[in-house]
Formats: C-alpha cells, structure tokens, sequence
C-alpha cells in the first residue's frame, strides 16, 4: 500500500504554510457538511435533474473560509445530496483534495456522477467484519453492499480509502481481519480514528487501541493522516463548544461597555 505521491506533496505544503502563518491554528483538514452544498438558487435546482449540466460552482467564500489541503465531506451521508459529485468535482478543480466520507450503501449506484481525480478519495466506513459490521450498522447485508461499491469504485479508477471508527466494543485482532479482507480488493488506504467520540489526549485505554489498530495498517503515513484526522475532529468539537457557551456580562458592566465586551467574546 503506498500513500498518494500527490497528497503527500500537498501536506508537505500545508504544513509549511502553517509554519509560516500568521494564524495560530491552521487545521490540514477542513470539515464541510454536504448540507452546504444544497441547492440554493434554481440554476442549482434544474442542475440536479440534468445529467448533463456543467459542473456546479461552488461559491467563493466557502473556499475563502480555510487553506487546508484536506476538505473532509462527511457527518450528514453526502451520497444523498443529488450534485455531490459535481461538488466533489469542482472542489478537486480548485485544487483540493477531497475525502468524501460515505457509508457506501448507495456507492455503486451513484459512481457514475463522480470523475476520477488524484484528489479525489471515496472513503467508506466500516464498523467491523462481516455480520458484526452489519449488525452495528443494519441494514443486513450493509457490508457486502460497501464491498460491492468498493470494487465498482475501483474498476472504475478511483482512489478508495477506508475509515474504520474505533469504539469501546472494536476488537483488534477483528480490525486486523477486516484490514486483510479489504486487502484483496486493493483498497488504497485505511484510516482508524474514532471520529471525535473518544478522549485520546492522554494514556488512555483507547488511545492504546487506537495505536494498536493503526499498527496493522502497515503504513506510516496513513497512520499519522489519521492522527491529524483524529485531532482535526477534536478541533471541530471545540469550536462547536465555544459556539455554544453563552456571553454572560456582569450587571455591573455600564450598557455601552457590554457590547463592547461581547464583541470581544
């Protein structure tokens, strides 16, 4: 299994950018829910019955809001939004490297609306092997669903990873099964996180875990893109608590010095 040539020089590039940024955090990966991409305007709306239609623009101030070489797709399942693809496509145009992150239920029927680009990565999420997987997932038979959309994907010509979310009930000798399944399908990558659910910053029984299954991955740089993953998904949890904590100003506070305190907030 060898890391994308293309990718890594994008990382490297991302990593030399946040070294010199003015910035204090420059995230390598950005996440974008797929509901972004809904259909605003009618253009957007006639575009999603038409096969046929050029590919949808994506607007300037969604890129403008990061620099990261990663935009990760996922949360809300992107394959039921109808123009993903001429999303996907759009955002590989303006030089990104995309994951889109999928349960891969309905992969093989919609590959056709997706092109294939070094910088484009159809990833597929599994909890486990076999009736386990689908047991944890339903419904039954999700994972010879994904096998199949796997391998349509690849005859295809794409990049396909796989990202296996790792929880208390995750076995890992059941992972390192998985892995070798998955190996005869020629999947180009494994990514183990446990997508923001766990706390992983210190000695941890999951963090063992975690670096236990990342291990049976058999190669260093996928290892390490899922621990930028794994830290990409805590700094979204943060700013999503900032967001939510309410601005309290002490009633001492004259009324004119209030606004000025939440706006600093």
């Amino acid at each position: 299994m060898k890391f994308p040539l293309r990718l890594s020089v994008d990382l490297l590039g991302g990593k030399l950018l946040r070294g010199f940024s003015a910035a204090s955090a420059l995230s390598m990966i950005h996440h974008l829910s797929p509901s972004l991409f809904s259909a605003s305007n009618q253009e957007e709306i006639d575009a999603e019955s038409d096969p046929n239609a050029a590919l949808m623009e994506i607007p300037a101030s969604m890129m403008a809001q990061t620099s990261a070489p990663i935009l990760w797709i996922g949360g809300q399942e992107p394959l039921q939004h109808p123009v993903i693809g001429r999303v996907a496509a759009a955002l590989n145009s303006a030089g990104r490297n995309v994951f889109l992150h999928t349960d891969g239920l309905q992969l093989r029927r919609r590959i056709h609306e997706f092109r294939p680009d070094p910088r484009l990565f159809l990833t597929v999420e599994f909890a486990g092997c076999g009736k386990l997987h689908d047991h944890a997932t339903d419904p039954s038979g999700a994972f010879r669903r994904r096998i199949e959309g796997i391998r349509a994907a690849k005859l295809s010509g794409f990049h396909v990873c796989t990202h296996v979310t790792v929880n208390e009930q995750t076995q890992v000798c059941e992972t390192g099964e998985l892995f070798e399944s998955l190996d005869q399908h020629d999947v180009d990558g494994y990514i183990v996180s446990s997508a923001g659910a766990a706390d992983v910053t210190s000695d941890s029984p999951m963090k063992e875990k975690l670096e236990e299954i990342r291990a049976l991955v058999r190669c260093a740089r996928w290892e390490s893109f899922s621990k930028l993953l794994e830290a990409s998904y805590v700094s979204v949890s943060r700013r999503a608590d900032l967001a939510s904590v309410p601005v309290t100003v002490p009633a001492t506070i004259p009324s004119h010095d209030a606004e000025a305190v939440e706006e600093s907030v």
